[in-house]
């Protein structure tokens, strides 16, 4: 912790905060502008955890009057809150009962053991876990793995091989965690904001109907790039019988009762409308979570034929990523003062009078600056600051209110050039024999195709199927 970081908040808020006002003639936004500007810094800096910075709406909010105490707390309670807390129990279930491993596994013993099927291999299993626990956590189990291979890997390529291998891990964390709305934090923090801003709730299904097949060709995409200028005729690998490849025992009874769960709890996300409506009772994305959690706390697990205690113990919650939860708070928060203040519409009205009203560049330039931007700054952050801009900006043009939206939430996940820009990265950097170079360079690259994959998906969904996300 740093002095120098701490008191930068602060003092960068107040500065920043005094220009604004008196340069607008609103002394109104000077409290608003003040706490937004300490977050950010705060967040950037890391000069506190940013899940304690996320606190600050509970002071600041009530103390410039930027809301009362009881409307900002509320926002910590937040049903998207309660859809990831639930996500994250569902997750932690598949790691204590080492599910995550069996599918790992059984994809890539169908993949094969070629370099290419090696790669592709570990990029598949990568991207499905990623799907359904944090990409920190499915990193952190991948590289053990993929590092276990490295021993078998013979020829004068075999560096390049270790290097794309690592790449492929933490890109494809990334990628597969934008395929639900549990997969990733911003997706999370988006459909908050866009019932919060735009009065529209982001169903799972619906979700996941785009999130599933861009996350696929942002892999096809990524596979290509780190396949270009292969040299397999310098590069043998020779993996013994004994390895994790070969065939896995069949799942325990444990095991097959976290599956049980989990597919109710996937089928109730994908159902849940059509079944509230057919039962005449309001079923949410986070009832269904909340409620394949608590069966995690009810159905025992079984071990050796005998009852055991439940699949999940109150202790095994101490596991869980209780920092998120609270950061989603305070981005609710941050971003419900933006909206009160009327800052959020001043930006939008500012953006639009700079005269650029075409709207497939106004995606591109946003989904640009979102990208690079996310290499830099949080993700949950940036999603925070710039979707509720850029909902304003598309209503104020007529447009969807989420057509710019989305595809700045999925850039935000797009941090492939730097180490430090996304945990998947640092995990995968750390200690290996990658360089910033290496790193930089294919990010680069995958960072333009993820823009332009993005923004043509996006466009086909809303300009075919403009009522898709209603």
């Amino acid at each position: 912790m740093s002095t120098l970081k701490i008191l930068l908040g602060p003092t960068l808020g107040w500065l920043f905060a005094f220009l604004v006002s008196q340069a607008l003639g609103k002394p109104e936004l000077f409290p608003i502008v003040l706490s937004a500007v300490w977050m950010l810094v705060w967040w950037i800096t890391q000069a506190l955890p940013m899940p304690v910075t996320a606190l600050l709406p509970l002071i600041l909010f009530p103390s410039f009057g930027v809301l009362d105490l009881k409307t900002t707390a509320a926002a910590y309670g937040h049903e998207v809150v309660f859809l990831f807390l639930g996500g994250f129990l569902l997750a932690l279930a598949l790691e204590k009962h080492q599910l995550h491993t069996a599918t790992a596994h059984w994809i890539l013993s169908r993949t094969g053991r070629q370099p290419k099927r090696l790669l592709l291999g570990f990029s598949l299993a990568t991207a499905f876990l990623s799907m359904w626990i944090s990409n920190t956590a499915t990193t952190m189990m991948m590289l053990p793995m993929a590092l276990s291979v490295f021993p078998h890997v013979r020829g004068n390529w075999a560096p390049q091989f270790r290097k794309r291998l690592l790449l492929a891990l933490a890109y494809s964390s990334s990628i597969g965690g934008i395929a639900t709305l549990i997969g990733t934090p911003p997706n999370a923090v988006l459909r908050g904001l866009s019932d919060q801003n735009a009065g529209l709730q982001l169903g799972f299904f619906p979700w996941m109907a785009m999130g599933l097949p861009l996350a696929a060709l942002l892999l096809l995409a990524m596979f290509a790039l780190l396949r270009f200028r292969w040299n397999s005729e310098q590069l043998d690998i020779e993996l013994p019988s004994s390895h994790f490849f070969g065939s896995q025992s069949a799942l325990s009874p444990t095991q097959g009762r976290v599956i049980g769960i989990f597919a109710l709890s996937i089928g109730g996300w994908m159902l849940g409308p059509w079944i509230g409506t057919w039962l005449s009772i309001p079923i949410s994305d986070s009832t269904v979570a909340i409620l394949g959690a608590l069966l995690l706390f009810i159905v025992p697990a079984q071990e050796h034929g005998k009852p055991s205690p439940p699949i999940l113990e109150w202790k095994d919650t101490h596991k869980l990523a209780w920092g998120v939860i609270l950061l989603f708070g305070g981005g609710f928060a941050l971003a419900k003062g933006l909206e009160t203040s009327g800052l959020i519409q001043l930006l939008s009205d500012m953006l639009l009078s700079l005269g650029i009203e075409n709207p497939w560049i106004l995606m591109a330039l946003f989904t640009l600056s979102a990208l690079f931007l996310t290499e830099f700054i949080s993700n949950v952050a940036l999603v925070t600051l710039l979707v509720p801009i850029v909902i304003a900006a598309a209503q104020g043009l007529g447009l969807h209110p989420l057509f710019f939206a989305i595809p700045v939430t999925l850039a935000s996940s797009m941090a492939f050039m730097f180490p430090m820009a996304t945990p998947p990265n640092a995990i995968v950097f750390s200690g290996s024999e990658l360089t910033i170079k290496d790193m930089a360079y294919s990010g680069f690259w995958l960072n333009l195709l993820a823009c332009g994959i993005i923004i043509l998906t996006c466009g086909l969904i809303f300009h075919f199927s403009p009522g898709f996300f209603s």
